[in-house]
């Protein structure tokens, strides 16, 4: 039973989305993202089980244009972030994924911006996601640059803060305290559950352009974030805090 339910809730919200992105595109791509995602959300948290623990500075999660940064546990992750945002967003995905024959559509559909892991998060590789943040889109990026193993923070990479100093947005740091409990790196089966969020202060875009704010900065806010856990399941949410090996 929770094998046909993992199924049903990684296809039909992703089928729906291609179908609903493809039908409203006449409307302009931003109008299409917009009716698409908080009806793509809905039904993937519903199908899977998954409810949202939010704590924090909601209401920055409705700053548009901004980098929203987020650690990386789980294959659910861009599911529950994408619930929290709801309008006006795209992401950072990386290369592979555009050739998906289910996400590859809807990916590209919405604007994504796609690199390759090998040639880095440099200017080049981020040229997509800039011109999204000048259109005035939310950006969604992995700060570690890809999936963690074991759910402990691996080290950051410079792409969000190029891309927000060079756009002049501000960065909105989200952190997912135990997402690797729905969906851990290799599973097959989403179990159902609690994801614990917090929503960290943004850090404005002048104060990313004046240098205030450097790669380290942002990873200790993380760090300090996981280590204290989420007052929703009490202590570290992750059982494990933010230690690395």
């Amino acid at each position: 039973m929770r094998g046909i339910r993992s199924l049903l809730a990684f296809v039909l919200p992703t089928l729906l989305g291609i179908l609903l992105m493809l039908a409203c595109m006449p409307l302009g791509r931003r109008r299409a993202i917009n009716i698409t995602v908080p009806a793509v959300t809905w039904l993937g948290h519903y199908l899977a089980g998954i409810r949202l623990a939010v704590v924090g500075d909601s209401s920055a999660l409705s700053l548009r244009p901004a980098v929203f940064v987020i650690n990386h546990q789980s294959g659910t992750d861009p599911i529950i972030v994408a619930r929290l945002l709801r309008r006006d967003i795209t992401g950072v995905a990386k290369t592979s994924l555009r050739r998906h024959p289910l996400l590859g559509p809807l990916l590209r559909l919405a604007g994504a911006a796609f690199v390759d892991r090998e040639a880095g998060t440099g200017s080049a590789a981020l040229q997509p996601a800039l011109k999204r943040l000048q259109q005035g889109y939310g950006i969604v990026i992995a700060a570690e640059g890809r999936r963690s193993p074991d759910g402990r923070l691996l080290p950051f990479r410079p792409g969000a803060l190029w891309l927000a100093r060079e756009a002049g947005v501000p960065i909105i740091p989200i952190v997912l305290h135990n997402s690797r409990a729905i969906l851990a790196p290799g599973a097959l089966l989403m179990r159902p559950g609690t994801v614990a969020v917090t929503v960290l202060p943004p850090i404005p875009g002048d104060v990313l352009a004046a240098g205030s704010v450097w790669l380290d900065d942002l990873e200790k806010r993380f760090v300090r974030c996981l280590d204290a856990g989420h007052p929703g399941l009490g202590g570290d949410a992750s059982g494990m805090g933010s230690s690395r090996h």
